[in-house]
């Protein structure tokens, strides 16, 4: 049974992941970072912090300061390129419409995420807004989603978690969460497929089977 909803934002909520991969490519020229379509790619749903470390491990740079650079540069041009992914009002409609209350849990700092919530005027829907800045570990870990359910008072077995990205698909059904898949920018593998919820090209299909299930 349903009871709690949980939404990644980037490239779920909103197109945003292309203005990542673009920033992640532009900002590694300043820091001489060589950064290919491919290892973007990898890092997409990852928080800041397991991206920096990660950065820094590979290229043997400041990883806090690249990433600071690189959400620096999305900030403002998401101001110019902010749009909704496909099916998103008609889903939060939808299960605001059986009192389902929802959740954006989300590896972008929480003054990004109120301001681009507020932009494409979908703020009021959700009643709980977690950042991974709030929790100890970032998505692949299961921190942020768990830390969204605890405050939306619903257990992980009764809490859909809507995501885009490998990483952020990982870290539902690390915590539990029965994790619908709506890819963006990289494709599941059969493993990782199996292990969701469902995976669909929007959230208009995957609308479909969450109404088959409330009836």
């Amino acid at each position: 049974m349903i009871q709690g909803a949980i939404f990644d934002l980037d490239g779920l909520l909103v197109d945003t992941q292309k203005i990542y991969q673009i920033g992640m490519k532009e900002i590694g020229k300043k820091y001489e970072i060589a950064m290919t379509d491919s290892l973007a790619k990898e890092y997409t749903g990852a928080s800041p912090d397991h991206i920096a470390k990660e950065i820094e491990l590979k290229f043997s740079v400041d990883g806090v300061a690249y990433i600071n650079d690189v959400l620096e540069y999305v900030a403002k041009q998401e101001l110019n390129d902010l749009s909704l992914k496909p099916g998103v009002k008609e889903m939060l409609t939808y299960l605001q419409s059986f009192k389902i209350p929802m959740a954006v849990a989300s590896g972008s700092p929480r003054a990004l995420i109120d301001r681009n919530l507020k932009l494409v005027d979908i703020d009021a829907y959700f009643s709980v807004i977690v950042s991974t800045q709030e929790v100890e570990h970032g998505k692949p870990a299961a921190d942020v989603f768990l830390e969204a359910a605890h405050r939306l008072q619903v257990e992980p077995k009764h809490c859909l978690v809507f995501e885009d990205a490998i990483n952020g698909v990982k870290a539902g059904i690390r915590g539990g969460f029965p994790t619908i898949m709506i890819p963006d920018i990289v494709q599941p593998d059969a493993v990782l497929k199996e292990s969701t919820f469902g995976v669909f090209d929007t959230l208009d299909q995957a609308m479909v089977k969450i109404k088959s299930m409330m009836g």
